[in-house]
């Protein structure tokens, strides 16, 4: 199974809310193949995704679409609406055609459905490598007018985004291996985020102490490994809203192990905006991992 099979398939997996599914399905509609009154259908390698797209139309519209494969060396699915009126309907509910691909947000319900619109349009038209080789995702709109709405989109979650042309088609990317961090975290991958980041710190850990001529694989094993234990209790805290409500001194010791996630005990402390000891530091950031397990 290749990395970005396994990405849609953990995405598709997400049990959604009520309030974002007809965001979920419009990503879906609106960066598929065909989104028109003659035809709405997508084309996927991934058979979960196209059975996604007729539940969600079934669900959301009372709308009934059909699968059929293709596919001579690998199958192809094609997931389909064949009623005009169907059709209509969809249409005319995220007033498609006044402004065609750009992105309707009225159709959003509550805040949380935007990040179900952006799954929605990575499974229909998104890929992403495996960071081993190379770090880059990306989504393939039909149109220019399509990747720049998008490209907007992106950047209200704080992902930068560039444009590039395929053929007739326009390629919004990124190569940043923190825009792609943050874009599976905002798709739901959380998880596949955090193992991305332990390969980049366990790289930049083993080539620190390669540079100094000590390669020990147990320290660098430790170091990764409550690199990874500290950044979890953080952004668990974060996500609750209480990193603001914690003491100062805690406060800051998660936001320097956040924007330095690979960095040793003592390279923090030289970070510091204040003195702080290692054996300090190392007591502030048990107490945040304290929290975390008090609280989840």
């Amino acid at each position: 199974m290749s990395f970005c099979t396994q990405v849609k398939n953990d995405l598709v997996s997400i049990k959604t809310r009520r309030c974002c599914k007809e965001a979920l399905i419009y990503g879906l509609m609106l960066f598929s193949r065909s989104f028109s009154f003659k035809r709405m259908s997508i084309q996927t390698g991934n058979e979960s995704i196209a059975k996604l797209f007729c539940e969600l139309a079934r669900q959301v519209y009372g709308a009934d679409a059909i699968i059929s494969v293709g596919g001579e060396k690998r199958p192809t699915y094609k997931a389909e609406i064949l009623s005009e009126g169907d059709r209509l309907k969809i249409l005319a509910s995220v007033d498609f055609g006044i402004e065609d691909g750009i992105i309707n947000t009225s159709v959003f319900s509550n805040e949380c459905c935007a990040a179900a619109f952006l799954r929605g349009a990575f499974l229909a038209c998104g890929s992403i490598n495996d960071p081993e080789k190379e770090y880059r995702a990306e989504f393939l709109a039909k149109t220019r007018e399509n990747a720049e709405s998008l490209i907007a989109f992106l950047n209200d979650f704080g992902i930068n985004a560039r444009i590039s042309s395929r053929g007739k088609y326009s390629v919004v990317y990124m190569k940043e291996s923190t825009m792609i961090e943050d874009l599976l975290t905002t798709l739901g991958a959380s998880n596949i985020s955090l193992d991305i980041m332990n390969t980049k710190i366990m790289k930049s850990v083993k080539n620190n102490i390669n540079r100094r001529g000590n390669c020990d694989s147990g320290n660098i094993s430790k170091t990764v490994e409550a690199s990874i234990k500290q950044r979890k209790a953080i952004a668990f805290i974060e996500k609750k809203g209480m990193l603001e409500t914690l003491p100062p001194e805690l406060k800051d010791a998660a936001l320097l192990r956040k924007k330095y996630p690979e960095a040793t005990l003592k390279e923090l402390c030289e970070y510091s905006h204040e003195a702080v000891t290692v054996s300090g530091l190392n007591h502030r950031l048990k107490r945040i991992i304290e929290i975390y397990e008090n609280k989840k």
